[in-house]
């Protein structure tokens, strides 16, 4: 299939481009998924993030947000934004350490036109931590990883593949 303009909307407000999929696997099967959008340096967003229904409650979407975070932080993301249903806002800001976006955060989001959903509240992270937050999520990533690896001596690594550049078979699939 070539892809073109007819393929796209032309509102703003449907604009699906750019959109990445970060996968969290396990044993060859897809634990976790989310899409993620960077918006230039000042921020990501994350409208859409999910966890297989028999994995919840295992700490795996805090691996793949660790992961997801590290990644963003590797490429100077400053902000991830995600969109929340109000029933688990709670969750996001004492578990995952999110909070309400600030006030010079809302003028940015709104003239990069982020996915929102009806009745749901943005959150933000800041990414670019000082050092000693920076010197603690090293520690949980390694950590993360040390025990993936530990657990499946005999099986393959945790990787982390980012393809920001994807190539022009997957384009044309």
């Amino acid at each position: 299939m070539e892809w073109d303009s007819q393929h796209f909307s032309n509102l703003g407000r449907l604009n699906f481009r750019s959109f990445y999929t970060a996968i969290l696997e396990k044993d060859d099967e897809i634990i976790s998924a989310a899409s993620i959008r960077i918006r230039g340096r000042e921020m990501a967003e994350m409208p859409f993030v999910g966890t297989e229904s028999k994995c919840r409650g295992q700490g795996f979407l805090r691996k793949f947000l660790v992961a997801i975070e590290s990644a963003l932080h590797f490429l100077n993301v400053e902000n991830l934004i995600i969109p929340a249903s109000i029933e688990i806002v709670g969750m996001w800001t004492q578990k995952f350490k999110f909070s309400h976006i600030a006030s010079a955060m809302i003028r940015t989001i709104i003239s990069s036109n982020t996915l929102m959903f009806p009745k749901a509240v943005r959150l933000q992270k800041s990414l670019l931590a000082d050092d000693a937050e920076a010197d603690n999520a090293a520690m949980e990533v390694n950590e993360v990883q040390n025990n993936e690896v530990q657990q499946n001596r005999d099986k393959r690594p945790p990787f982390i593949d980012i393809n920001l550049d994807p190539s022009e078979e997957a384009i044309d699939a």
